[in-house]
């Protein structure tokens, strides 16, 4: 029988310093060389006792990775002869890395998002320095955590069927009544409980609103520059996106002269337009309502940021005004509790609710009982209002205390004026630079924005960075500055170099 002697030997490198436990690193390795074909099926490897003494490790250690191996049919022992290679393992096909079928091309169009700013941005700043520039980081300090403790710890401790087994697909009767008494109050959306849907997020509305109103091919409007996630939604539904301009009153109708067939359906951000921070005006909500109703389309309205107002007045929902039931509402709470909750609702007319609530449950159940009933106290007891005005409050002087310091020190470079709502401003270069490429000088630097370029379709923007204030401490504000006009001259200075 061959023998897998010195060359085996050589291969191993065991790290003692490493968390992994010794006996898991061998079993690691061994199974990697067989997979691989290095130790083809019938190979005798050396004796527990060789390995021992070459490898400077306990037989337990040996053992220990050997009866894994042996469990799993990588290995087999014979008595008095040794330990082989099973023969499960052929030579004819070791798994060695081979060309696989790519992505489809639905999978490309959903994942290529042009750069990497985006799933970087929000694990790489260092929470403990209280400093992010992020657009869509929340503060983590004014998060009620007393308060959310104390009614999650009500509800955790429920075995009730209701609590742990597998919940309504439309989501927990009491959070969806609590959440049409804060839309219609807040939003005066006008709907009841029946016409509410939770959702594991905004997300998760936008695909299965794509799933369940479009089909491959059907034209989508939106915004450019627009918000991306539904974006992504709608591309991954295999249809092709037609971008209209956004003005001084938000979001452009298309043009019905176009040759071109109406668009399916049209995704909107009235309320606050994202990234632009522009709020649709009266005259264009009417407009776009026309549009649906001669085209037959379906306009899916997220109420991104609506909540987060400092200023300025907030202008009634797309979904209050249309009475031919064409509009659909998306909200979520992450903005304006926290993104991990990952709870988001969708309100939808009467006809649609059973349709939505069926292609949910297909493509993800709705988020945990516990922390629906939570919310539902949550938003039922009050804590909610007390929460939005301490936030609006603390954003507010943390927007002041940003322009503040952009103006004493990077002035030279951005031009950014108060927004009336959200959580960034639209800091404009003042040079005709690429704004992806700057985002990326300063992320080397430790300093994340997002790049204006990366919300655009097809038109030609001046450039300009979203730079959030939420996330970062009124106190702290301009040492954060500081930080993100030392980044921008060090990469101004490599660039001038190379």
């Amino acid at each position: 029988m061959k023998s897998a002697g010195g060359r085996l030997l050589a291969g191993l490198e065991l790290d003692r310093a490493a968390a992994q436990p010794l006996h898991q690193q061998l079993y690691a390795q061994l199974r990697t060389q067989i997979l691989t074909g290095s130790m083809p099926s019938g190979t005798r490897l050396p004796s527990t006792r060789t390995l021992v003494t070459e490898l400077g490790v306990s037989r337990i250690t040996v053992v220990s990775a050997f009866e894994q191996l042996t469990a799993e049919g990588f290995l087999r022992s014979r008595a008095g002869d040794g330990t082989y290679v099973d023969t499960l393992w052929s030579d004819a096909a070791p798994q060695r890395p081979m060309s696989r079928p790519p992505l489809s091309e639905r999978g490309a169009a959903t994942s290529s998002r042009g750069t990497d700013l985006f799933s970087e941005a929000p694990h790489a700043w260092a929470p403990a320095e209280t400093e992010s520039f992020v657009a869509s980081q929340v503060a983590s300090s004014a998060f009620p955590a007393a308060t959310w403790k104390r009614l999650l710890g009500r509800h955790a401790g429920r075995t009730d069927p209701l609590a742990i087994g597998y919940s309504d697909p439309h989501g927990h009767r009491p959070l969806r009544e609590a959440i049409a008494d804060y839309v219609n109050d807040v939003r005066g959306l006008g709907c009841t409980a029946d016409q509410v849907i939770v959702t594991s997020g905004a997300q998760q509305a936008f695909n299965v609103l794509a799933v369940l109103l479009l089909d491959a091919g059907d034209p989508v409007v939106v915004e450019d520059p627009g918000h991306i996630s539904g974006r992504l939604a709608f591309q991954s539904q295999g249809c092709p996106l037609r971008g209209v301009p956004v003005d001084g009153e938000g979001a452009a109708v298309p043009d019905d002269s176009d040759d071109a067939a109406p668009a399916r359906l049209a995704c909107l951000t009235p309320a606050r337009q994202h990234p632009l921070g522009i709020a649709m005006s009266p005259a264009r909500r009417a407009e776009w309502i026309a549009w649906a109703q001669r085209n037959g389309s379906w306009i899916v309205e997220d109420d991104c940021d609506s909540e987060l107002r400092y200023r300025g007045k907030l202008f009634p929902t797309l979904f209050g005004l249309d009475l031919s039931r064409q509009v659909i509402t998306v909200g979520s709470f992450s903005k304006v509790l926290a993104p991990s909750i990952r709870l988001g609702y969708c309100v939808l007319p009467e006809d649609l609710v059973k349709p939505f609530a069926s292609a949910s449950s297909v493509i993800g159940r709705p988020p945990a009982t516990v922390l629906q009933m939570a919310l539902t106290d949550f938003l039922s007891e009050g804590h909610l209002h007390a929460h939005l005005r301490r936030t609006r409050r603390l954003y507010a002087a943390r927007q002041d205390a940003l322009l503040e310091a952009i103006d004493h020190q990077l002035g030279h470079r951005i031009e950014a004026a108060p927004v009336d709502a959200g959580l960034h401003v639209m800091g404009w270069l003042r040079e005709p630079v690429d704004d992806i490429e700057v985002a990326r000088g300063l992320a080397a630097g430790g300093v994340y924005t997002y790049p204006l370029g990366e919300y655009r379709l097809t038109r030609q923007l001046p450039p300009a960075l979203l730079i959030g204030f939420a996330g970062t401490a009124e106190e702290h504000m301009p040492r954060a500055v500081g930080r993100m006009a030392a980044a921008w001259d060090r990469w101004e200075l490599a660039t001038a170099v190379s």
